[in-house]
């Protein structure tokens, strides 16, 4: 027997979102009179009328802390509708739009959005749309992965084809080849990792010097987007080895797997909490406030010079912002070598 029912939202919000054919809203369930995330998908956008469902059941199969679970789905004429619980703390991409993430904040969220994909890759399904948008906040702070619209499950020979792609983290056999495996995975958690580091400014920056979509596909076949070996002073060399790793062009020199990610980010145990805060183009601020320590850096322009001022030395001056960069990482170094005498 099968039973048709109605389910009536009233809608808060639209909550911003860099789906191409999907809306989230915040809304009132006026059933039960709570708040939830409701997700809005077009079926018109879908090659496959048979598989509207495909993303709630993934999502509801898989039982994880740090993966989103599913309230309801239900469907009209012309919309499907999933229904998940309300963060209030919104997404990572919402948090470092607003601020930035001291590097312990970025190992915190990474372990625990690894620890969702390593589970998913396990059970043999790849999400294929990792980015900070689809990672929210718990309203205990533990991160969570969601939107399993473009996740796929891998045949025996550990191989899919992808559908649909999101064109910032496009991955270089992207750009050759629709059959994927567990490595596209990888190569969109080196992505997420870089914009934690370096800031979605930055990317999005790098991203807009492409004018359309095919320039920007050869560039990241060419592994040119992102620009590698371009991070903050306060990024240590074993968080852009990670990165590095994890976004070759080589599918080969990737890690094979997310646990050996989550070991290799456990490991690192300097400038945990260094600030950085860009106050304007010309003003830049990296800050260490602990129990024990409090230290201030600034790279400031004054005129056509740049400044580099330590509240422990003297400033200099250099000319260009990149030496500026390269004067905070070695003081930033030295900092770190005095706290572990």
């Amino acid at each position: 027997m099968q039973l048709s029912t109605n389910f009536d939202f009233e809608i808060i919000k639209d909550i911003k979102s860099e789906g191409v054919n999907s809306s989230l809203y915040l809304v009132r369930d006026l059933q039960v009179g709570s708040n939830f995330i409701l997700k809005q998908i077009d079926k018109k956008a879908l090659k496959e009328p048979e598989r509207y469902f495909e993303e709630s059941k993934k999502i509801y199969k898989l039982k994880h802390p740090n993966i989103m679970n599913i309230h309801s789905a239900s469907y009209d004429k012309e919309y499907i509708y999933i229904t998940m619980p309300y963060l209030k703390n919104g997404s990572i991409q919402h948090l470092i739009e607003n601020q930035n993430l001291t590097l312990r904040q970025i190992i915190k969220y990474s372990l625990d959005f690894l620890s969702a994909v390593y589970y998913i890759h396990e059970n043999n399904i790849i999400h294929c749309d990792i980015k900070p948008n689809n990672i929210l906040i718990s309203n205990e702070g533990n991160a969570i992965l969601t939107d399993f619209g473009s996740a796929l499950y891998l045949n025996s020979l550990g191989k899919a084809k992808l559908r649909n792609v999101y064109y910032k983290h496009i991955a270089p056999e992207q750009c050759i080849n629709s059959t994927i495996n567990k490595k596209i995975d990888i190569y969109q958690i080196g992505t997420t990792l870089y914009r934690l580091c370096n800031g979605n400014e930055e990317y999005n920056k790098q991203a807009k010097k492409y004018k359309d979509l095919n320039s920007l596909k050869i560039a990241c076949a060419k592994g040119k987007f992102p620009i590698r070996k371009k991070y903050l002073p306060h990024i240590p060399k074993d968080m852009i080895k990670i990165i590095e790793r994890c976004m070759s062009v080589d599918t080969n020199d990737r890690y094979d797997n997310v646990l050996d990610i989550m070991n290799d980010i456990s490991c690192i145990n300097t400038n945990l909490d260094w600030y950085y805060n860009k106050e304007s183009e010309e003003k830049f601020t990296w800050t260490l406030n602990t129990d024990d320590r409090y230290i201030n850096i600034m790279l400031l322009k004054v005129g056509s010079i740049w400044e580099v001022i330590d509240d422990y030395r003297e400033s200099i001056n250099i000319e260009t912002k990149a030496k500026g960069y390269r004067v905070i990482r070695d003081i930033i170094k030295k900092y770190e070598k005095i706290a572990l005498l």
